[in-house]
């Protein structure tokens, strides 16, 4: 099989290579796969390896190997690599959209408690962020690799090969009316998320308000921040078991749902 994928034939390395810029753009883009903690050299190696794994199975061929519909023309071959790193690029952000979504709910967490005052540098995204972002985050990435979401990330990159072969890629492929509805679900999933601690601080504030016009001798506001802290974190840690299971079942549908953003 090596002896085929480099011997020399420009149909052979035309189609190895829009192979490679899809899944090349795909793995940078996507989180995790594409932090900036990783090395450019492993994203690469990556993508090379995937795509010596997607060679043999996408191809189409004829009789003597020869690769149908693989550009040739420096100008037909520049335009198809073009557009397959755009499509490769539009599959990773689908993913990306379903980790910002859900870590919408730390935002709103992190902003009701009172921990978004004091943020820190988050060396794997380059920005600041809170605590309460970073704890999710954590949690996040450990339910995505506990429900195998790395694989089906990989699968997915793998099954835009049989329903846009390399090559017959177009800018309309992205289906840009799913877009929008699918991040509204990733909203309302990260809401549902957020719910039980950010009504519970609600609830806290409500009373807080009533104790301060009982007593109006009490600072209310210096009073709040504890009060309201302690009991998000209590709030916090008996949802635990439940939002778990909630944000294991959430990602792994969304995350099979990325690949009907593209159609062919």
């Amino acid at each position: 099989m090596l002896s085929e994928v480099f011997a020399v034939s420009p149909e052979w390395s035309a189609y190895f290579l829009l192979v490679m810029g899809r899944l090349t753009a795909a793995i940078v883009a996507a989180p995790l796969f594409g932090a900036r903690g990783v090395p450019i050299h492993t994203k690469v190696g990556f993508a090379i390896i995937l795509s010596l794994i997607v060679l043999p199975l996408s191809s189409q061929t004829v009789g003597d190997r020869t690769i149908e519909g693989s550009p040739t023309d420096l100008f037909a071959f520049a335009s198809a690599l073009g557009t397959e790193v755009i499509l490769g690029i539009a599959i990773g952000l689908g993913v990306m959209l379903v980790f910002q979504g859900l870590e919408m709910a730390a935002s709103l967490v992190s902003v009701q408690i009172g921990f978004n005052i004091g943020q820190i540098f988050d060396p794997m995204t380059g920005a600041m962020s809170g605590t309460m972002e970073q704890f999710y985050r954590v949690v996040i990435t450990l339910v995505f690799f506990a429900i195998n979401g790395h694989y089906l990330v990989i699968m997915g990159f793998l099954r835009t090969f049989d329903a846009i072969p390399p090559g017959e890629a177009t800018l309309g492929v992205v289906a840009g009316d799913r877009v929008i509805p699918f991040f509204g679900t990733m909203i309302v999933s990260a809401v549902q998320i957020a719910l039980p601690v950010f009504g519970a601080v609600i609830l806290a504030d409500f009373a807080m308000a009533v104790a301060n016009r009982a007593v109006p001798q009490m600072n209310a506001l210096v009073v709040g921040f504890p009060v309201k802290i302690g009991v998000g974190l209590l709030v916090l840690g008996a949802s635990m078991p439940m939002m778990v299971s909630f944000l294991g079942a959430t990602m792994g549908r969304a995350l099979v749902d990325v690949n009907a953003l593209v159609v062919r």
